[in-house]
């Protein structure tokens, strides 16, 4: 290592050098720091803790980096340890002395942890883009195929009928609670630390404030401590990555499940599918699939943090290096996955045939017939008792509910009468369910629109 060892005798070994660089991660994070560090010259220059002419060095400096940078010729070595060691020491190459200046008032402790939290808000506010960008796409298919019913499910076993829009705007409402998550972590997260130095503030007559203006929060640290130490923004973060990941998972399941020749419900483009290596007839949701299987490894980032997080004492510690990691990595793995299911929700097709068949089932609608008998002022309880005994008797007589004559559907209620036989219709069944947020295909397309023009709002 080259830096920082005036102190010492010996060279850093270049094992240890190996294990405690963060330049591959810090690449991720190399726009941050340079933000930081205009700020904090435009502090040193407000403070006079340098020179209006130092501050325009050391200004011009920078942002040639940064321009170096979006050029992609801005390299991090690894001898340098970091992005914070890196970018002085190209910051010396270009402008001379005054570099040594810019690290006045400063440590690499609240460096750091503003870096990270710049990166949070940044990649916080990519994947609200990507999540809402989803439920459009969720929306979409939603209102194109407004007139799909299929078997609702639960424990995976026939249910009732209801809307195929109604399963998707499920999704859609899970995903807005997942973007008022990051919302949320976005706003905690907008706080400077800058000026907390390493650990206990500075003698140096500093003015955090300034720094937190340029960068856009309204709040500074309100204790040094905690300001270098604290990564809740980042467990917050990858707890949002984690529910996000997991949601994407259970409609990948879902679209998974659907997809089978055993369900028939749905149909993906050849473009999101692969093929067998062996079996050249196989249409396999491989990309839908490594979306399910990436929610282990952004769960586990999270789980690592906690487990990081929760045996560190007061103030910095090394350990703390080790969240730079897991949140890019979430991220990048989460934003791939968004990606995958906004194709994937664009592409599918809905078989209407096959789903109308299923929901068909004549045991689907054992819930309406128990309705049907509350409305005739049989207490739900028993109407419950009733219906449960009817479809017992039909499967001993091995015959349908919708089979069953009315003289054996009175053997059970008096109040039958012929019009029981209407019940067994899909559509009737969904347009009967009345109820706020219920499968009724007015109310589901009126949800549908709201949550369309919600979006559209967001994006003015």
């Amino acid at each position: 290592m080259k830096v920082l060892r005036k102190a010492f005798k010996e060279p850093l070994s270049e094992t240890v050098t190996k294990f405690v660089s963060s330049v591959n991660e810090d690449k991720s994070i190399i726009l941050a720091d340079l933000t930081g560090s205009l700020a904090h010259v435009q502090m040193l220059a407000e403070t006079g803790l340098v020179t209006l002419d130092q501050s325009a060095n050391l200004t011009r400096g920078l942002r040639q980096i940064v321009e170096s940078y979006e050029k992609g010729q801005f390299q991090l070595d690894p001898e340098n340890e970091d992005v914070h060691m890196n970018v002085e020491s190209k910051l010396e190459e270009l402008i001379g002395a005054d570099a040594k200046l810019l690290h006045t008032a400063r440590s690499r402790n609240d460096q750091v942890a503003l870096d990270m939290r710049l990166f949070i808000i940044e990649q916080a506010n990519l994947l609200i883009e990507q999540i809402t960008n989803l439920r459009s796409a969720l929306i979409e298919t939603a209102l194109r195929n407004i007139d799909a019913i299929m078997p609702g499910y639960t424990h995976l076993q026939r249910a009732q009928p209801l809307l195929f829009a109604h399963v998707m705007h499920a999704y859609v409402v899970m995903l807005e609670r997942d973007t008022g998550r990051f919302a949320d972590g976005v706003a905690r997260a907008s706080v400077s630390p800058l000026g907390a130095g390493a650990l206990v503030g500075s003698g140096l007559p500093i003015a955090p404030h300034v720094c937190a203006k340029e960068l856009g929060f309204n709040l500074v640290f309100e204790n040094s401590v905690d300001a270098v130490s604290d990564r809740d923004f980042v467990a917050e973060f990858l707890f949002a990555c984690s529910l996000t990941s997991i949601h994407l998972s259970q409609l990948a399941e879902t679209f998974i499940i659907w997809c089978s020749k055993e369900f028939g419900f749905i149909t993906f483009p050849d473009g999101l599918t692969t093929t067998s290596s062996l079996m050249p007839q196989k249409k396999n949701p491989d990309p839908i699939e490594l979306v399910r299987g990436r929610t282990g490894g952004i769960i586990g980032d999270l789980v690592a943090i906690l487990t990081t997080l929760k045996g560190l004492p007061a103030g910095y510690n090394r350990d703390l290096q080790e969240t730079k990691a897991a949140a890019i990595r979430s991220a990048d793995s989460l934003n791939q996955c968004l990606k995958i299911m906004e194709l994937a929700a664009k592409g599918l097709s809905v078989c209407k045939t096959q789903t109308l068949a299923a929901s068909s089932d004549p045991e689907l609608f054992a819930t309406d017939i128990v309705e049907y008998l509350v409305r005739k002022n049989v207490p739900f309880r028993s109407a419950h008792e009733i219906v449960a005994q009817l479809v017992q008797t039909a499967r001993e007589r091995d015959k349908r509910l919708d089979a069953l004559t009315l003289a054996e559907y009175k053997e059970f209620a008096p109040q039958f009468e012929a019009d029981v036989q209407s019940i067994f219709d899909p559509v009737q069944s969904v347009g009967n369910k009345t109820s706020p947020g219920s499968t009724n295909p007015e109310l589901v397309q009126r949800s549908l629109q709201t949550a369309a023009a919600k979006i559209e709002k967001s994006r003015v």
